[in-house]
Order: C-alpha cells, then sequence, then structure tokens
C-alpha cells in the first residue's frame, strides 16, 4: 500500500490528502489483466490519515456550531462594548471600563487580585474606601460592572458582585470600633445632620466622620437602612448583612436617631447648632394608579406590602394575585407573593419584557419561580364585588415609536379590554419622595417632586443645604446613591474649609512575572463561576435563595480578572500587521517609572530676551504606554473597536515613521527617530512644523530645537540649562512637546531598540 511520505503529521495538508486520493482512485479504475484476480474494494488508511480525518471532522463540527451560536455574530455583544467615555489621548490609555460604569468608582482589578492573592483583609480594606456598603452591594447592587467588563468581548464577565460579598464576608478590617483617623486640622470642626438613613445617608455620614466631622442621622422609621431594611425581602438580603454595614459606620462614632421624622424645615435643625444638612429621605411614597376600584379591599401598595412582610406581619393575599409594575421593586414584590399566595401569582406589565426596567436577572427569577408575566397590558379599572378585589381590567398595547428613555411607547388598542381574575392586586408602579416637610424653605422642586440640586456638590438652593439620592434622582440605584452621599460629604467638607482625604489603602503593584501569567490568562477563555442557588422546589419560604462563593469559587472567579488597571495592550493583540507596541515610561538609569510629574518653566519673549513667566505640570500616571509604527498599518479599523476609549489607536497615538521621506509628508503628530554613533534623535511634525530633540549616550542633558529657539535642558528634572532664541515670538513656549518627545525616545531606544530605525 503506498504511504503518504515522510511528512510530519502538522505539515500534511487537506491538499496532499486529496492529492494522493486522486491518484489511488485513478489506479483503481484503470484497466485490470484477465489474469489479475479482482482487487478487493477495502479502505486502507494510514495511521496519520485517521488523525487527519478526525482532526478534520472536528473541525467541521465546530464551524457548525459556530454558525449557530449567537457568540459568533458580528453584532454579539449584550452589554455593548467595553468602553470607557474619554477621549483617547498621547499617553497613559489604561482605563478600566468596569471602573469606569461604577457610580463610586470601585478599584474592582485590585480588589479581585487581593482576593486572588487571599489576601481577603486588604480586598475589604480596598472595597471600603470607596464604598462603606460592602455587604449590601455585594448581595444586591445592580453590578453595571460587570456589564463593561472586558471578558465581554469573548466569554463571560467577571461575577464582580459575587467577589465584593465574598471579601466583606470574608474579610476582617482590623479598624472596626475604632475612632475616626485624624484626617486633617479640623478634626472635631463641624456638626452635619443627615436626613435618612439609607444607603445616600449612610455614605453621607461615614465619610463625614472619617473627616472628623461630627453627624447625627435622623431615621423616621424604626429601623436604619431606609429601604434597604423594609424593601428588600430576605431572601435576597438577609437584615444581619445590612446591621453589619451600619454597624461600621456607627462605630465611627456616627449618631444615628430612630424613630425619628423631620417634618420642619432645615432651618430648624440649623438652630439646634448644625452647621450643614444632607437631606438624603428617599422615594418612599408610592406612584397611584388612579383608576376605578383603586381603593377596594385587596389592592396593595408594593412598599407597604414589602414592609409588612419583612416584619413578619400577616398579609392576606387569596388565590390570585396580580402584580402590576416591571421595574425592580415589581420583582421583588412578585417573588414575594409567590411565596405567601396559594395560588397563581401574575406579572401585568404595559410593555414586554423586553422594554422591562427591571435588571435582567431578576426578571429571569420571576420567571425560574413560576410567576406568569403578562405583557402589553395597561391596567384600566380594579373590578370589586362587595368592596372587595373580584378582577382587573386592562386594555391591550401595540408598540410605538421610542421615547425619551429608548423605550417604544406603549399604545391602547381600542376595543381590546378584557379582564383577568384577581383575589389580591399589587401595584409596583413607581416611587416619589415625600418632602411636605420641606414646605416653606427655599429648597427647589422639580415638577416630579423630586430635589433640584447640582449633581456634583449636591447644593441645594438652600444655604448649608444639600440632598441626593432617590430624593434627587427618583427611584435609582443603591450604588449611585452611596456616590451622591460621598459626593456631598466632600462638598461640606470643603464648605467647613476641611481638606477630604479617603482613607488610606495601599493598592497592588503587579510584577513583571504577573504580567506575563496575566497575558496566558487572556488567551483562554473561563467560564464564570456561579455561586450555589436554592433549588427551586425548596423556595416556598424566605431562605437566602444564593449563597456566598466556597473559597474555591472565588479564588477561580478572581484569576479571570484581567487586570485592565494595569494591563490593556488590546490595540497591540488585536492588530494583524503588528503595527501597535508597548513601551515602558523609563526616565532614570533604565528602570520603569510611574508616575512621573515633571514641574516645567514656561517661557515667553521679552524685550529680545527669554525669560521664565510660570510653570506647568507634565505628568504620566502609567509606566506601559502605546506606539504606533505608522509603516505597517492598513487602517483597518480593529483597533478602534477593541480601544476602550472613544479613540482611533491608529490616528491617537504617537505615529512612528521608520522612513524621513514618509515623516516629511506628514503634518500633525508624526514622529521619526535616528539612531547615531554618538545617541539618538527624535524629530516630530506638528501643526505643519518640526522639531528636533537630541539624545548623547550617557548625558544627562537633552538639546531641543524648533524653528523658534534653541535649549538645552536637564533630563532628570527638565529645568533649562542655556537657551537661544532664533528669532521672537509671541505668547509663551511650553516644555510639554520637549518632554512628550523625551518620553517617547527613551522608551524607543530602551523597549522597542529592535524596531529597523534608520
Amino acid at each position: 500500500m503506498e504511504r503518504l511520505g515522510a511528512k510530519s503529521l502538522e505539515d500534511l495538508t487537506r491538499k496532499d490528502l486529496d492529492r494522493w486520493r486522486s491518484s489511488r482512485t485513478a489506479r483503481l479504475s484503470s484497466p485490470k489483466s484477465c489474469s489479475a484476480p479482482p482487487e478487493r474494494e477495502t479502505s486502507f488508511a494510514t495511521p496519520e490519515e485517521n488523525s487527519y480525518k478526525a482532526r478534520l471532522a472536528n473541525l467541521e463540527s465546530e464551524a457548525a456550531r459556530a454558525l449557530d451560536d449567537p457568540r459568533y455574530k458580528k453584532d454579539y455583544h449584550p452589554y455593548g462594548l467595553p468602553k470607557v467615555e474619554s477621549k483617547l489621548g498621547l499617553f497613559d490609555c489604561i482605563a478600566t471600563s468596569c471602573v469606569g460604569k461604577c457610580a463610586v468608582q470601585q478599584d474592582v482589578p485590585e480588589y479581585a487580585w487581593l482576593i486572588g492573592q487571599k489576601k481577603y483583609d486588604e480586598a475589604l480594606e480596598v472595597i471600603l474606601s470607596r464604598n462603606p456598603l460592602p455587604g449590601v452591594t455585594g448581595y444586591v447592587c445592580n453590578h453595571l460592572c460587570q456589564t463593561r467588563c472586558t471578558r465581554n468581548d469573548y466569554d463571560e464577565p467577571v461575577a464582580i458582585r459575587a467577589l465584593k460579598r465574598f471579601a466583606a464576608e470574608k474579610g476582617n478590617v482590623s479598624q472596626k470600633g475604632s475612632p475616626p483617623p485624624k484626617l486633617g486640622e479640623g478634626l472635631g470642626v463641624g456638626a452635619v445632620a443627615v436626613i435618612g438613613s439609607g444607603p445616600s445617608g449612610l455614605a453621607a455620614a461615614c465619610f463625614l466622620a472619617l473627616n472628623g466631622i461630627q453627624v447625627t442621622v435622623y431615621e423616621a422609621k424604626d429601623r436604619a437602612g431606609g429601604m434597604l431594611a423594609w424593601a428588600i425581602p430576605s431572601f435576597r438580603l438577609p437584615e444581619a448583612i445590612i446591621q453589619e454595614d451600619i454597624d461600621r459606620i456607627e462605630k465611627l462614632r456616627v449618631k444615628i436617631e430612630l424613630s425619628h421624622p423631620i417634618t420642619a424645615p432645615p432651618q430648624e435643625l440649623f438652630e439646634k447648632g448644625f452647621d450643614a444638612v444632607y437631606i438624603a429621605s428617599g422615594a418612599g411614597k408610592s406612584t397611584r394608579l388612579r383608576i376605578e376600584g383603586e381603593e377596594g379591599e385587596g389592592v396593595y401598595d408594593a412598599l407597604d406590602f414589602l414592609d409588612r412582610v419583612r416584619r413578619g406581619k400577616p398579609v392576606d393575599l387569596g388565590n390570585r394575585v396580580l402584580v402590576i409594575g416591571g421595574g425592580n421593586s415589581a420583582m421583588d414584590t412578585a417573588r414575594t407573593a409567590k411565596r405567601i399566595a396559594s395560588g397563581p401569582v401574575t406579572v401585568v406589565y404595559r410593555r414586554t419584557r423586553q422594554e422591562m426596567p427591571a435588571i435582567e436577572e431578576e426578571i429571569e427569577e420571576v420567571l425560574a419561580e413560576g410567576v406568569i408575566l403578562e405583557e402589553l397590558a395597561s391596567p384600566t379599572r380594579v373590578i370589586l364585588k362587595d368592596e372587595e378585589v373580584a378582577a382587573l381590567e386592562c386594555i391591550q398595547n401595540e408598540l410605538g415609536e421610542a421615547g425619551e428613555d429608548g423605550r417604544r411607547r406603549p399604545i391602547p388598542i381600542e376595543g381590546s379590554e378584557f379582564e383577568i381574575e384577581a383575589d389580591a392586586i399589587i401595584v409596583a408602579i413607581g416611587q416619589v419622595p415625600d418632602v411636605s416637610f420641606l414646605d416653606g424653605s427655599s429648597v427647589s422642586l422639580r415638577k416630579d417632586g423630586t430635589i433640584a440640586a447640582h449633581p456634583q456638590t449636591c447644593l441645594t438652593g438652600e444655604e448649608h443645604t444639600y440632598a441626593g439620592g432617590d430624593v434627587v434622582r427618583g427611584p435609582s440605584t443603591i450604588i449611585e446613591a452611596i456616590a451622591d452621599g460621598r459626593r456631598a460629604a466632600e462638598a461640606i467638607c470643603r464648605e467647613l474649609g476641611i481638606e477630604t482625604v479617603l482613607p488610606a489603602v495601599a493598592l497592588p503593584q503587579l510584577s513583571d512575572e504577573d504580567i506575563g501569567g496575566l497575558k496566558r490568562t487572556r488567551a483562554r477563555k473561563e467560564p464564570q463561576n456561579r455561586a450555589q442557588t436554592l433549588p427551586l422546589e425548596q423556595r416556598g419560604g424566605f431562605d437566602l435563595v444564593e449563597e456566598t462563593l466556597s473559597g474555591e469559587a472565588a479564588l477561580s472567579e478572581a484569576a479571570r480578572c484581567l487586570q485592565c488597571s494595569t494591563l490593556c495592550d488590546k490595540c497591540v493583540e488585536v492588530c494583524p500587521n503588528r503595527a501597535n507596541y508597548t513601551y515602558t515610561l523609563q526616565l532614570r538609569s533604565g528602570q520603569a517609572v510611574s508616575p512621573t510629574s515633571l514641574t516645567l518653566p514656561k517661557v515667553s519673549c521679552q524685550q529680545d530676551k527669554w525669560t521664565v513667566t510660570g510653570e506647568e505640570t507634565f505628568r504620566l500616571d502609567q509606566t506601559r504606554q502605546i506606539i504606533h509604527v505608522d509603516d505597517f498599518c492598513n487602517e483597518c479599523g480593529n483597533c478602534e473597536t477593541f480601544c476602550v476609549h472613544d479613540g482611533k489607536p491608529y490616528l491617537d497615538k504617537p505615529r512612528l515613521f521608520l522612513r524621513e521621506s514618509d515623516l516629511e509628508q506628514e503634518d500633525d503628530n508624526a514622529f521619526y527617530v535616528e539612531r547615531g554613533a554618538k545617541g539618538w534623535t527624535i524629530r516630530r511634525r506638528e501643526g505643519g512644523r518640526e522639531s528636533r530633540l537630541c539624545v548623547e549616550d550617557g548625558s544627562d542633558e537633552v538639546d531641543f530645537e524648533n524653528d523658534l529657539l534653541k535649549v538645552r535642558i536637564y533630563a532628570h528634572d527638565f529645568q533649562i540649562k542655556a537657551m537661544e532664541m532664533k528669532k521672537d515670538f509671541q505668547g509663551e513656549f511650553s516644555l510639554i512637546s520637549p518632554a512628550e518627545m523625551y518620553v517617547i525616545l527613551k522608551g524607543l531606544s530602551t523597549s522597542l531598540s529592535f524596531l529597523p530605525f534608520e
């Protein structure tokens, strides 16, 4: 039998196999001698051919599967591309999209790394430095951070919320129970009243106390926590978790006055000696349907219903329950009702599931637990029998054009009324703030009843009065409320003359070996580690549905984090022509330096002489920088697609040209490097004008020249040693451009010296 030859399995190609098959078929079909015995039609194959067939079958199977897998479709991005809103600049382009999406800018990669190193205490310290409610947010944050995780590009996002929950459970911060640290000279100066003990009020109290301010929180109810304590069911958020976060804040000497509603304008609090007031009273007043029959027996307000259940009070829902609404409160209400009612629970929503404002995982849980979804139905009347609920009359809708929020508007279909039988109806269509206590004050209100406050300082129309959270935003998220509380605390501290300082934490610094490991991690798909959940058949009560990640799962999940705050290089990795390169920032002794901050003189021409007329700061915070080699680029756009910024690396990063003739054809953002016998020279074209900077080997001096002047600069601090004006000029000359050229030249000459410089 003929062999395929001495080629190795790796060298075997489909063309080789097809050629061999053709020649064999031709021989088998040729005429045979009469005396020759008939050849058996037996299939012979070498081990190499069998291996090839198996590999080919696997490849064809994967290709067929890829045709149906949505992840391989060009338009597949369940959360959109993981990008930030900033523009792309010449330097410092490493940005963490998950952090950018987080309202408090939580240091996600850092605490994930610390968890992976089993440094749970340090991980919790990192979280607490920006988020005083790690337990609560570890359980019920809407985790928008995960929608911008880089892993969305090729498998599943890191389970960031679950890692935070793990850190909050395993970490033991030593500062617990300690007095507030002395952060500045203003210790003990100032007293602030906080109205409301929800997430925003607690956050403000925490950061004010950390800066030495005396804080008193006034809570109308008998339990602290706001809607956390009475509107989120215990099978999602245990009371002990809420209390643990509150206890940590109280140990900072924050005083919480329970059952103490504020019924008068903030002016009365100023009269009691407070220097500022932060209003964080939330949006705890439910929106009404305003339809006939709403006052009947068996119609419940969702917030009141959830509060009663959380307190263990009996609620008779009967057999058939309807929940009206499509937000997160409606989902909590439906899941709670399912655990109480003896029959079916139905969510009635005026749009479709795709338009529901509730987060997707909550919708999935509702449906998984057997709740029915009635879409495109708007309530028009509660039908009563003997003053009790008997049914809900609805009208069928169709979807029209999209509104300002991007969701399509429901349009009633004339004559499509129908009835749904019910024993109880729970209304969960939204909440508004109760700000009746502000009557007579100068605090400005919007038409929807929310307080008008400055988005950055939280300052209202009344002096020394601040507001944030749901009372300003309307029903919003926990993490946004926390962010408002911190912003307000910082603004109040500024008003009181106190320099605000966040708790000092040591963020991890990754070694070159660590970065090498990260690159290997990026080359592998790893499914998300999911916590165990209570089986559906066991969810008849209020036991916690989702467990905390196990230690093994948490370590595995933390290792999935790609550490985007340290390493990006996306434009490098996705470029098919290798036109983008990473270089390290090296300004001293050949060692990587980060951050770099130089105070540069600003020069102007006065009476035919140069003089220093000011200073400016040149700062780089990141060690790893990007250079684009224009000679290798065909402008395919891959780097633009995957860049985390709003920019085009092939145009926005420093563009290096390897031929002098190419440089001379460019007007902007063009660089050219020459390697000489005595040192290096970099030339730059910007605005159609050229400049050059020369560095001799072993010298601490740099020579810069353009059409206006020649200047000799000390490399270690970029101060001017000597300067010669070539002609008079107007305005000031900045040394920022020479500093940028020096950074690029040092990076290229040390990190990328293999490039073919002329």
